[in-house]
């Protein structure tokens, strides 16, 4: 299960792959410095109790310990070892409960430990075609430019044999070439042998580590980190979790050592003192907006948003713990599982921007047939535009509502026969233009609708154009065509329409709804790099490379650098682009 020590796990190469394959949430303090240890977070880990376990323990009186909610340690010893069957890192980690358990104010000094090498790595999340059983590897120009040994590119075909070792110190074999069209770095030969040998899929992640002296290391993980709990026929789960608490109550009673394992990506339970004296800082209470970062598959699904809705204890079993003392409710849903209970120290305060004040309605198919019926049977102008463009959480005097069934706001009726209730405030009114196709749907909108605009209607939930300049995407889809629009329709409100455009999908990190943007006007990268500005309110911050970078992914998922290829490739590859903080 563990990783040999003689394989090097004592040097920098095998900790810096283990940091990375332990991934951007990892955690591990270092070896002095003061932490809290959580008993009821480590107890949560354990596997769920059968039903027959469950059946002997209501016919039970579990002993009582008088175990606090959080024991305040120092950490004698860090391991850092890795399973044999899945290559998951873990951590060994050798704690001693403090004489005083009062929390300290003065906190940890900087952990000063830096590598004696430079380290040159990536870490790509695999497409399908990555994990195809007669495909290679795909590397990023930028990553194969910094990371990879330099290819000869004198060559027809630049070709070279790349030999690196796993966590294990198992060595594998890669066949690196550069070739198709365009151009692309691969690793072909011995990477089909490499992902069967892994069982690896698509969604997990493939980390390349190169050292200064040109030592190679490879390392995974894996999109749902594997659980490996201890079989219940030999330990109970009701005997481990009071493992758990006899270890922890004798340690705080004799002030002797104990040991943990930890999983960086799957526990929380060891939270440093630093952490903790800054999350204390933060009181937060019900009402609260936050931010929490998470992995995921896709770059800036890294940190979710939401609002705080109910502060108290999880379980009667552990009064006044902090362990995941929050109950949370997520602006928007996401294929990852997110818990509804959150501690304190895994999220921080959010600070409201107006381009976050928006939330996307939740995606959902729409009956076409329905909306146009509806359309047409309303001949109201306010009706049809509040029904698509309304968020769903605006519920303030009345305004809207959420419609459960088809995740839609809904503006409730006024008076008979006079259709929506009105905004007191007209000016307001007036400012809310709303735009579809370069159409002004809330002025001039005549009360007769042709077919062709039932049509419109029912597109409207793809791209809509609100006041003078904000395009918002409210649809699912990543890269919209408009086939050619019927003029006759058209020609009393706009002077021409083109024939096709084409609209990429464009999100930024923190900003809850995405926008689109028409590459075909453009004739480069500095003028897209311009337009990215302006449609965030960024002026300045993407080109100055000091906050914001620009990166974009092709059909086959792989996220590569804007600017790497030419521009009409990129035009070509493109398939959504993502504005993300330097840091990440």
């Amino acid at each position: 299960m563990a990783h040999k020590e003689e394989d090097g796990a004592g040097d920098d190469l095998f900790k810096e792959l283990w940091r990375l394959c332990a991934g951007p949430l990892m955690d591990v303090p270092c070896v002095q410095d003061r932490v809290f240890y959580f008993p009821q977070g480590h107890i949560e880990l354990l596997p769920e109790p059968t039903e027959q376990e469950l059946r002997q323990m209501k016919n039970q009186k579990s002993p009582k310990y008088d175990l606090p909610s959080k024991i305040l340690c120092r950490v004698i010893d860090v391991k850092c070892l890795a399973e044999m069957e899945t290559d998951e890192v873990y951590a060994r980690i050798t704690l001693q409960p403090s004489s005083d358990q009062n929390d300290p104010l003065d906190p940890n000094p900087i952990c000063s430990e830096k590598p004696k090498q430079k380290f040159y790595s990536f870490c790509k999340t695999l497409s399908t075609s990555d994990t195809s059983t007669h495909g290679g590897f795909s590397v990023l120009r930028k990553h194969a430019n910094e990371c990879l040994p330099q290819l000869d590119m004198t060559m027809e075909n630049p070709t070279q044999e790349l030999v690196a070792k796993d966590i294990h110190g198992v060595e594998w074999k890669f066949k690196h070439i550069y070739r198709g069209h365009p151009k692309r770095h691969l690793l072909t030969t011995g990477w089909s042998a490499f992902v069967a040998a892994k069982k690896l899929v698509a969604g997990d992640s493939f980390v390349f580590l190169r050292g200064e002296n040109g030592q190679l290391r490879v390392g995974v993980r894996r999109l749902n980190p594997p659980q490996s709990p201890t079989p219940s026929s030999v330990v109970s789960t009701q005997n481990m979790r009071l493992g758990v608490i006899v270890t922890a109550s004798h340690s705080v009673m004799t002030s002797t050592m104990f040991v943990v394992y930890y999983k960086p990506r799957t526990s929380q339970f060891i939270v440093s003192l630093n952490k903790y004296i800054d999350t204390m800082n933060n009181d937060f209470k019900i009402g609260m907006r936050f931010k929490m970062r998470h992995e995921g598959e896709d770059p800036l699904d890294k940190r979710f948003c939401g609002t705080i809705i109910g502060v108290g204890d999880e379980s009667r079993e552990w009064p006044n713990s902090q362990w995941r003392s929050l109950k949370v409710q997520w602006d928007e849903p996401a294929t990852m599982q997110r818990p509804d209970r959150v501690s304190c120290w895994e999220i921080e305060p959010l600070v409201t921007s107006p381009l976050n004040t928006i939330q996307p309605m939740a995606k959902g198919k729409r009956s076409r047939h329905a909306e146009a019926s509806s359309s047409a049977a309303s001949g109201s102008k306010e009706s049809q535009v509040a029904t698509i463009w309304q968020p769903p959480h605006l519920n303030g005097n009345g305004n809207s509502s959420q419609d459960p069934e088809n995740n839609k706001a809904v503006v409730p009726a006024g008076p008979a026969g006079e259709g929506p209730a009105r905004d007191h405030n007209e000016d307001r009114k007036k400012g809310m233009d709303c735009w579809l196709f370069g159409v002004n749907l809330t002025s001039s909108y005549s009360n007769v609708v042709t077919p062709l605009e039932k049509e419109l209607w029912c597109e409207a939930s793809t791209i809509l154009h609100c006041g003078p300049k904000e395009s918002i995407i409210v649809g699912a889809c990543e890269t919209e065509k408009v086939q050619s629009l019927n003029n006759h329709s058209l020609s009393n409100k706009q002077g021409h329409v083109p024939s096709m455009r084409t609209r990429t999908k464009v999100k930024m990190e923190g900003v809850a709804v995405g926008r689109a943007i028409d590459l075909t006007t453009l004739n480069g990268y500095d003028e897209l790099i311009v337009e990215l500005e302006k449609m965030f309110d960024i002026e300045g911050e993407i080109i100055s490379q000091k906050k914001w970078a620009v990166t974009f992914t092709d059909e086959e998922n792989d996220l590569m650098l804007l600017g790497d290829d030419l521009w009409q490739d990129f035009c070509k590859m493109v398939k959504r682009i993502f504005i993300c903080s330097k840091e990440d």
